[in-house]
């Protein structure tokens, strides 16, 4: 085990020293960058290395900014590579000249290494782009083939003639770079500060070059119409679009304005849609919300005290009319799916050999006191109750409108009613009337050595949900 140890710290010593290397490699290659731009010359050195050395924190004290250049350097050399990287890309937000500051974004970023990722599961990079194809007649460039602006040119030219600021290049760059690295569930991830974008549908980092050229007009069209002022559009499209005539500019503009309209449109009918969901839902937990407490204080309210004594002859269990029940009455259902689904439990052999005959001999009173005598003395819950009756066959709003009613005969015409008498009917032929507790230590019981009665405890109820509440 010394021996496995001793071999595993080695080789993490060995890779972070290869990991330092790269970087110590990576950070020279984009210092060198920099200068080759002609953005960072010798003399800049020492004010660079103060702006890499405080980067994300505060500004260096007055002492921190005396500090000989040995101490400096060595602060410089300890900064982290990827903080190394964002200082980088703001200096060059900061010091670059906005009619170039893409161009050279992109040179100096070309040395930093990939840094992609393994794509989530059920996602895999896909090489085509959404955008592949030019939407408008004038999304591809007619200048001749040597005269074609880049990507990062088109850029750069909207930004100084808009007179923007550099860091606005970085930003519009990372916006049309991460969009063109989506593609069927797969997209790259940016980094808004940096502008850098992670994976995407090529399986390794996007950059600026993966995007097709008509792409990046579209996107820039887009930009002038909707993100410029009036009085810097017209300047712009002509920099940006030399190529085209006043009369196709025009038209380029109206299909891109066309194109934003229907997308505004479309998200506008989205949200609408996510509006009128979510006022729905909330209609309706502030819906269940009533008649939870209705339930409650129905089942408070009816008397118990009701004689049960058997009425033979009320009604007749129409079975063609209303199926028998097909889930036990003796276990409850098991309410896992949701505060609203259940499974019922099967049948015990018990209850399959009992037939309840179609004799209804409880009156629609008799039958709502035992409802509520039957929620207060089990550990059912109403939605149990419900539950066991058929799942959808009785809804609480249904429950509540039979428990609501008043009269031996008021509520006869409800779905609830029967199913409720053949619920009960079959508990008391088994020999479980009101409770868990049968009346007569029998079959179950002989079967199931280690069932048990769980009922509330002296001094204690439940509500209709089945919770236990101190009595007054």
């Amino acid at each position: 085990m010394e021996v496995l140890a001793s071999r595993t710290s080695d080789w993490f010593a060995q890779h972070r020293a290869q990991e330092d290397a790269r970087d110590a490699r990576v950070k020279d290659q984009l210092v060198a960058k920099l200068k080759e731009n002609g953005v960072l010359s010798e003399e800049q050195m020492t004010l660079f290395k103060r702006e890499v050395a405080s980067y994300g924190s505060e500004q260096p004290s007055l002492r921190e900014t005396r500090r000989r250049q040995r101490e400096l350097d060595e602060r410089f050399d300890k900064v982290h590579y990827y903080t190394f990287i964002s200082a980088v890309i703001e200096y060059i937000k900061n010091h670059v000249p906005n009619d170039r500051c893409t161009r050279v974004y992109e040179d100096v970023v070309s040395v930093i290494p990939d840094r992609s990722y393994t794509p989530m599961r059920g996602s895999t990079p896909n090489s085509a782009s959404s955008h592949e194809n030019p939407e408008t007649p004038f999304s591809v460039s007619k200048a001749a083939p040597g005269s074609v602006k880049s990507n990062a040119e088109l850029i750069d030219i909207l930004v100084s003639t808009a007179n923007l600021e550099s860091r606005e290049a970085v930003s519009i760059r990372g916006h049309i770079t991460w969009f063109d690295s989506m593609n069927k569930g797969t997209s790259g991830m940016w980094t808004p500060s940096t502008g850098l974008i992670i994976g995407g549908r090529l399986g390794r980092d996007h950059t600026l070059s993966d995007v097709p050229n008509h792409y990046v007009r579209d996107r820039l069209m887009n930009y002038i119409l909707t993100q410029l002022d009036e009085d810097k559009r017209e300047a712009s499209k002509r920099a940006v679009f030399s190529d085209l005539s006043a009369t196709e500019l025009q038209e380029y503009s109206d299909i891109i304005l066309q194109k934003q309209r229907e997308i505004d449109e479309k998200e506008q009918a989205e949200w609408d849609e996510a509006r009128r969901n979510y006022l729905r839902r909330e209609t309706q937990r502030a819906s269940e919300a009533a008649n939870l407490e209705r339930q409650d204080t129905l089942i408070n309210e009816i008397d118990k005290t009701i004689e049960l004594t058997p009425r033979p002859g009320f009604a007749v269990r129409d079975y063609a009319k209303l199926s028998r029940i097909c889930c036990s009455v003796l276990k409850p259902p098991i309410d896992k799916l949701g505060p609203h689904q259940a499974d019922g439990r099967k049948m015990e052999p018990e209850e399959r050999s009992v037939e309840v005959g179609d004799d209804i001999d409880r009156d629609c009173d008799q039958v709502r006191a035992m409802i509520a005598r039957f929620i207060q003395d089990s550990d059912w819950s109403v939605d149990q109750f419900r539950w066991a009756l058929g799942r959808g066959r009785v809804t609480r709003p249904q429950l509540i409108s039979f428990l609501e009613k008043k009269g031996p005969s008021a509520g006869k015409q409800t779905h609830a009613f029967p199913l409720a008498w053949e619920f009960f009917k079959k508990r008391e032929l088994v020999g479980y009337p009101m409770s868990n507790t049968p009346n007569d230590a029998g079959v179950l019981r002989e079967r199931d050595a280690n069932r048990r009665t769980k009922r509330p405890s002296t001094g204690e109820k439940r509500n209709s949900r089945g919770k236990r509440t101190r009595r007054a």
